[in-house]
């Protein structure tokens, strides 16, 4: 009981001094004499959380959260701000649900954090851009034909065949009124079936730039006009590329722990530790 009190004041303590921190982030040092670089350990289990579900098991939340560390440590060495890595964390506690909510699952999050402090992945000894996903076609993507560079040859595509177990891995988006069936050609796709390049009224763009445009759950889709309307339908979560959360959490339930996780989805990388 006296755990639970203390952990509700603080959470309150948290939510009337949003304003200040808020102002002390977006002004820097100089809001504050008694300035001191922010340990990004303490914010970490706030942004793991708006990152992946709170039910999956814990070595998968362990696994983002090693994700979400070498992401922030490369965009802070980048020059992105705190502020705006912290913004949308502190838009969502700032409302009582979403502080309510948080205060029944911080633990398994404040947990992954602690478990892993100091651990991130690297390639060749650098940290680098590691994307995630909500669920895969059954295969990741390669990094290198999807963005179009060697940069990105650490992205490897690998066999993920648990994600297509995946309640929500079709899913179908229709367009009332419209005549995308017959407009839209699709030019390329990957080897893990995702649309490349198509062309839509006479202009060729990406799959991805389609589906951030419709709002479509995934650029692995096909067309069909029924009743009508033009049904989109698609297979996986998001952009298919680095991590499957969904894989992941299959893994954990096998009994593999983050390290193997991450070694599953990222072979060419390196888990290290402070």
């Amino acid at each position: 009981m006296k755990e639970y009190l203390s952990t509700c004041l603080t959470m309150l303590s948290i939510i009337l001094l949003l304003p200040f921190l808020l102002t002390f982030l977006i002004s820097g040092e100089n809001a504050c004499p008694l300035y001191k670089p922010p340990d990004i350990e303490k914010y970490l289990p706030a942004i793991v959380y708006l990152q992946i579900p709170y039910s999956h098991h814990l070595e998968n939340i362990r696994a983002q959260t090693i994700l979400a560390r070498t992401n922030i440590d490369l965009q802070l060495a980048n020059g992105t701000p705190l502020s705006a890595l912290l913004q949308k964390p502190l838009e969502y506690l700032a409302h009582e649900q979403g502080i309510l909510h948080f205060l029944h699952t911080y633990k398994r999050f404040i947990q992954a954090a602690r478990d892993t402090r100091g651990q991130v992945l690297t390639y060749q000894g650098q940290k680098v851009v590691l994307p995630y996903c909500a669920v895969t076609t059954g295969k990741t993507r390669d990094g290198t034909s999807l963005l179009h560079s060697g940069d990105y040859a650490y992205l490897v595509s690998v066999d993920t065949p648990q994600d297509r177990q995946a309640e929500d891995y079709i899913s179908s988006v229709y367009c009332p009124g419209t005549d995308y069936h017959r407009e839209i050609e699709i030019l390329s796709r990957d080897a893990s079936d995702y649309v490349l390049t198509l062309k839509a009224g006479g202009k060729v763009m990406s799959g991805e730039s389609l589906r951030r445009t419709l709002g479509l759950p995934s650029s692995a889709f096909t067309l069909q006009k029924i009743n009508g309307q033009t049904r989109f339908l698609c297979r996986g979560q998001g952009h298919g590329l680095g991590f499957s959360q969904y894989g992941g959490n299959v893994l954990a339930a096998q009994g593999k722990d983050c390290a193997e996780i991450l070694r599953f989805y990222f072979p060419l990388l390196t888990l290290s530790s402070p």
